[in-house]
């Protein structure tokens, strides 16, 4: 019996009714548009095989050798009325380019403006808030708040030249005010384990509180320790095994303000120290 598959393949362009050719399968051949006119086209390919049976598809393509053409007025599907403009252009690929003749000129579309709008407004909004204000129009009312300014003026952590807060009005030290940042610095610092009121932790932390080295009349040991930290000292018979870290990393200031609440606080009534001692220690 002979196999059923197809014996040959017919193919025609849009409804003609000739063919353009006939092959065998599997074949290959070439379909020359220049000959073909620009415009929608279908290619109808029908096969046939052994018996007669015959089986067809289509292929939808678009033949574009001439120029392109550009319409500026009218769109397609457009409802229109009255008198109306109407740019048309064509332009081949294959001409040198002329940006007079290649470029129609139609209407810049509405969300082209409203991108550039966006885009002008944030590059203002950028500048205005970013703009690196120039030393001598730091203090003036219009970059006075500028926020990236205000961000470069905090001081770094571990900075040594931080602010200088606010006079307390109460003790100093040889013109040093500890009280103003004292209280808070040994709130920060020291009263997770030496308590809120110096009284430490027993048989962890010291208690502060009549302590013989804050009470002592030389602070040298008193700054020795807080820069350098200390562990397994020995008070009044009882050892202490928690360590205590080195603060070196605070300021002078900072360092001295703490030590001098620590020396006038709880009942201790110790001489106080200025930031040149810590400065000296160190």
């Amino acid at each position: 019996m002979e196999a059923a598959g197809p014996r040959s393949i017919s193919v025609y362009l849009d409804d003609d009714t000739e063919q353009l050719a006939t092959y065998r399968p599997p074949a290959t051949f070439q379909l020359d548009t220049t000959k073909i006119e620009d415009g929608e086209h279908r290619l109808r390919l029908i096969a046939v095989d052994a018996l007669g049976t015959t089986g067809t598809r289509i292929v939808r393509f678009t033949v574009r050798n001439g120029p392109g053409i550009t319409i500026t007025g009218l769109r397609e599907g457009s409802t229109v009325h009255g008198l109306l403009d109407i740019e048309i252009n064509s332009f081949g690929g294959d001409e040198p380019f002329d940006p007079e003749r290649a470029e129609s000129h139609g209407p810049i579309p509405v969300w082209t403006w409203v991108m550039i709008a966006i885009v002008t407004a944030w590059a203002g909004w950028y500048g205005l808030e970013f703009f690196n204000t120039p030393a001598e129009f730091v203090a003036t009312p219009t970059y006075a708040s500028n926020p990236a300014l205000a961000a470069a003026s905090e001081p770094a952590a571990g900075d040594q030249t931080q602010k200088a807060p606010a006079y307390s009005g109460k003790s100093t030290a040889g013109g040093f005010d500890y009280e103003a940042s004292g209280a808070s610095g040994y709130a920060t610092n020291c009263s997770a384990c030496h308590g809120a009121v110096g009284a430490g932790v027993p048989g962890a932390f010291p208690s502060l509180a009549g302590d013989p080295v804050v009470g002592a009349t030389d602070p040298k040991e008193h700054i020795a320790i807080v820069l350098r930290g200390l562990r397994g000292k020995t008070i009044a018979g009882q050892t202490f095994g928690s360590a205590m870290p080195s603060f070196s990393q605070l300021s002078d200031q900072v360092v001295a303000a703490i030590i001098d609440h620590e020396r006038t606080s709880w009942g201790n009534h110790s001489p106080t120290i200025t930031p040149d001692d810590v400065k000296r220690a160190r």
